[in-house]
């Protein structure tokens, strides 16, 4: 599809999508690009990128096709510092988790003759780093391509092209509805995982079964990528946090009234709408 495609941040996504990538052949040659030596240095002998490289410029020199896989908040600022620098023609992505704020300020950028779209991979794991890649997570996985009025169709299909050929099913959503769902469907069962977490403390942990275990694995996931995701999609999380209290308080007042059947109710909604993944 690409005679260069670059990733920026080779950590679990972008480790990943070299391996992917080219597995797929999906491109002539992989660039890889990060801040540590370590990192590149790894990614070079396991095969994840054919060449790797420190610095930005000379990463996305004449790249035909650019994703960004680095944390949230810092998708914005490197593509500031790589837009000099980008070919006429390019395409540049993200892989970002939310993508209001992504998109907004990329689209404030100058890029030249380049164009961008943002896209939303809904794989991972509770794991992190280039060492936990994996050439198979995206297979069969969803994946969300924003449209705005500023994109560029030929780009935009090109980029869902791409996700659909690495493996995965690409649905189209405007950055707005992609945070809100998002923020109900990921990032909020984040936020309550943590919760329980922290409400639990370490005490009996040795106790603990699978239930506890499954209800909060994802609050294993890297604290730093959490807080950019958090953050960067506040008022939607804050917004479904008051609904999760409210459903909260529904099993205290029921509990509080020794309720039974009001109880019974809620369990069997919960199991009912549960079931039906």
């Amino acid at each position: 599809m690409f005679k260069k495609i670059t990733i920026i941040g080779l950590g679990l996504i972008g480790g990943s999508l070299g391996l992917a990538i080219k597995k797929k052949k999906l491109a002539k040659e992989v660039i890889g690009v990060s801040r540590r030596k370590s990192t590149i240095d790894y990614a070079l002998e396991e095969g994840i990128a054919d060449s790797v490289t420190l610095d930005l410029k000379k990463g996305v020199k004449d790249s035909d096709f650019i994703i960004i896989t680095t944390p949230v908040l810092t998708i914005v600022s490197i593509a500031k510092m790589a837009a000099p620098f980008l070919k006429k023609g390019a395409i540049l992505t993200d892989a970002g988790s939310t993508k209001v704020y992504i998109v907004d300020n990329i689209e404030k950028l100058d890029i030249g003759g380049a164009y961008f779209a943002g896209s939303h991979p809904i794989a991972g794991s509770e794991k992190s780093g280039v060492r936990s890649a994996d050439v198979d997570l995206f297979k069969g996985a969803y994946c969300v391509v924003t449209k705005t009025r500023n994109s560029n169709l030929k780009a935009l299909n090109k980029i869902k092209r791409f996700w659909t050929a690495i493996g995965m099913k690409v649905i189209e959503f405007s950055p707005e509805i992609h945070d809100r769902i998002f923020s109900r469907v990921s990032h909020l069962p984040h936020a309550s995982s943590v919760s329980l977490v922290n409400a639990v403390g370490r005490d009996h942990l040795d106790l603990a079964a699978g239930g506890f275990r499954d209800s909060t694995r994802i609050a294993s996931g890297e604290p730093a990528l959490w807080q950019d995701i958090f953050f960067t999609n506040r008022k939607n999380l804050i917004k479904d946090i008051g609904a999760l209290k409210k459903e909260l308080s529904k099993i205290e007042s029921a509990l509080r009234s020794n309720n039974q059947s009001a109880l019974r109710k809620i369990l069997n909604k919960a199991k009912l709408i549960r079931d039906s993944l």
